[in-house]
């Protein structure tokens, strides 16, 4: 009972569907054989009988494809598999459609009547071919889709859980990295002044809180992003006094933005370590919007120029590869170095 009520939720609208179209096909009919109002019969039990019918080829297609795709080891076409779907589906609805047909008439004397002559015969085998290749066409259209809907989800799912694996390798590459370059300037600051190391301390154990809270996360508000990356610049001022200033446009923290955990930081982090600012000629890093988040710095490199592995850049790059489905875009002139993070779409998951 549990069974056949499943199989009648699964399958509600496709259902309701060929009960619509058996009073829709039966009206037709009987308008095609009347010449006039008068001439109009119309039997209200008739679409019901053709409905069971239907049910009847629905249920049978369903039940063939299932145990030929159960007994099947080898790999075959998706062609050929729904023709011998239909191919088989008809003739053993031929083989049970004559014999319970034989049966009836038996019971109820009327052999002669329905089984007869050649003719009778013949013209009730291709009654029921019609009515198979209507339904059976029908059940199968819809089993395909439901099988071709189905497929989809898995692969979906297998990209969603692809694209979740990447992420969390990348960002455990990432945090790393921002552990250590923070260590390396504090055991700096340490040998220069105790008093700005142990602010700088402060500071980094309440950044490196939050980069705890986000390691699980693919995306984070952009506000969230923005005070963690302004915390992050102050840390560097504890070291680079002057030589760097960061610019971030008010109207950022107003938007409903969602952007990957240390995003911002990665490209602070990378105008400050290619680029020698000075007291005189600071390096301005500004982050802004611009068809999406453009973080742009002017250029005063170094003259020799410094090796990175830019395991950080790439990383970042390859995240909103995965999440915006759109690559970061970055513009080098002689004067300024800008990257634009696409925008993700909105309906991601925080």
């Amino acid at each position: 009972m549990k069974t056949n009520t499943s199989f009648f939720r699964e399958n509600a609208t496709f259902l309701i569907f060929l009960f619509i179209f058996c009073w829709i096909f039966i009206l037709k009919n009987q308008f095609g054989v009347s010449s006039s109002w008068e001439d109009f019969i119309f039997h209200p039990d008739a679409p019901f009988w053709f409905f069971l019918k239907a049910i009847f080829i629905f249920w049978w297609v369903r039940f063939i494809k299932t145990r030929i795709n159960k007994s099947s080891k080898k790999q075959t076409p998706l062609l050929k598999k729904y023709l011998l779907f239909f191919g088989v589906g008809l003739l053993s609805y031929l083989v049970i459609g004559n014999i319970f047909g034989l049966i009836i008439s038996f019971i109820f004397d009327t052999y002669s009547r329905n089984f007869g002559s050649l003719y009778h015969l013949v013209y009730k085998s291709i009654g029921s071919i019609i009515d198979f290749i209507i339904f059976g066409g029908f059940s199968l259209a819809y089993l395909y889709y439901k099988e071709n809907v189905a497929y989809q989800k898995q692969v979906i799912a297998y990209e969603m859980s692809k694209a979740r694996n990447e992420i969390t390798q990348l960002k455990t590459q990432l945090n790393p990295h921002f552990l250590f370059n923070n260590l390396n300037v504090l055991d700096q600051l340490i040998e220069e002044d105790t008093e700005r190391a142990s602010l700088f301390l402060n500071r980094f154990s309440e950044l490196y809180r939050y980069s705890l809270h986000s390691a699980d996360k693919q995306l984070v508000s952009l506000k969230e992003e923005l005070f963690f990356a302004e915390g992050y610049f102050k840390l560097m001022e504890e070291k680079y006094q002057g030589y760097y200033q960061l610019h971030v446009a008010p109207v950022l923290y107003t938007k409903n933005i969602v952007v990957p955990p240390f995003c911002l930081q990665v490209l602070i982090e990378n105008a400050i370590t290619h680029n020698k600012g000075t007291s005189e000629s600071p390096v301005h890093i500004t982050i802004a919007e611009d068809k999406g988040i453009k973080v742009t710095n002017n250029k005063a490199l170094y003259s020799k120029k410094r090796k990175g592995n830019g395991v950080a850049l790439a990383n970042l790059s390859k995240q909103f590869e995965l999440l915006a489905e759109n690559t970061i875009k970055i513009c080098e002139t002689e004067k300024e170095f800008e990257v634009v993070l696409p925008l993700i779409p909105s309906h991601k998951p925080v």
